[in-house]
């Protein structure tokens, strides 16, 4: 698994990215960051140039990450699938994790009757199968529908586009592994179990992970603290990069 500093200065922070990409997402705002973090990214299995694992899970996922990262706690920020992780780490290897951040994330990707905020069913379904047929396309799909009606965002998906569309064999396999994680994954009955600091970004434009899933979780996650960013789609941090910075600073740094 490829895990890298990226150097700073102060208490590490580990990033963690979401379903279709790697960590080179994180380009735009790293050098923001190591102002006041050092910086530690990882590729997800399957994804970028870390190998995939099997069997594909959370469990596996979260334990990889931590025999790879050269320290023994540090605090962790965790978007969309690299939020669930986050959230598993915290929840079942909380030694490791210092602070949360949960970041256009949710408990349940997936709606089922006693939770309304998951995507369709059908369209995930639909998502999967079209995955399957043609993933670079898919993808192309999948970045449009986070970034549209943003600013800037024939740029975003032009960065997008150059960097994370023409998949390897081995990139194509994880990332099919990583659509099942999604579909099947559900931490609500075991997210009342974390005790950590956690701050809660979403955009109230988000139309993959709802902003009542966010509320959701700020309402049972004890000690939570919610960030709504007005006008932010699925990718914060890249659309709202100042705001965004300026909530994750705030919370590492004790000014709530």
């Amino acid at each position: 698994m490829k895990i890298k500093s990226l150097g700073g200065r102060g208490e590490p922070l580990l990033m963690i990215h979401g379903w279709g990409v790697n960590s080179e997402i994180w380009t735009s705002l790293v050098d923001e960051l190591k102002l006041f973090v050092t910086v530690y990214v990882v590729d997800l299995p399957g994804m970028g140039v870390s190998s995939s694992i099997s069997p594909y899970t959370l469990d596996n996922i979260s334990k990889e990450i931590k025999a790879n990262v050269p320290i023994k706690k540090c605090n962790i920020l965790g978007w969309s699938l690299g939020g669930q992780v986050a959230m598993y780490l915290a929840i079942k290897m909380p030694e490791f994790v210092e602070k949360l951040i949960l970041m256009s994330t949710t408990p349940c990707f997936v709606e089922k009757i006693d939770w309304p905020y998951g995507v369709n069913k059908q369209f995930f379904l639909n998502f999967e199968i079209e995955a399957k047929k043609n993933l670079n396309d898919t993808l192309m799909k999948f970045f449009l529908i986070q970034t549209r009606g943003i600013n800037d965002s024939k740029k975003i998906i032009k960065f997008l586009k150059n960097e994370f569309i023409e998949l390897s064999d081995e990139n194509k396999s994880g990332m099919q592994s990583a659509l099942k994680v999604l579909k099947e994954a559900d931490l609500r009955n075991d997210v009342k179990k974390i005790d950590k600091l956690t701050l809660i970004i979403t955009g109230d434009k988000d139309r993959l992970t709802s902003t009542k899933a966010s509320v959701w979780l700020y309402e049972t996650i004890k000690g939570a603290t919610l960030k709504e960013i007005k006008g932010a789609n699925h990718m914060p941090f890249i659309s709202h990069k100042e705001t965004m910075t300026a909530s994750v600073k705030k919370f590492l740094q004790n000014d709530q």
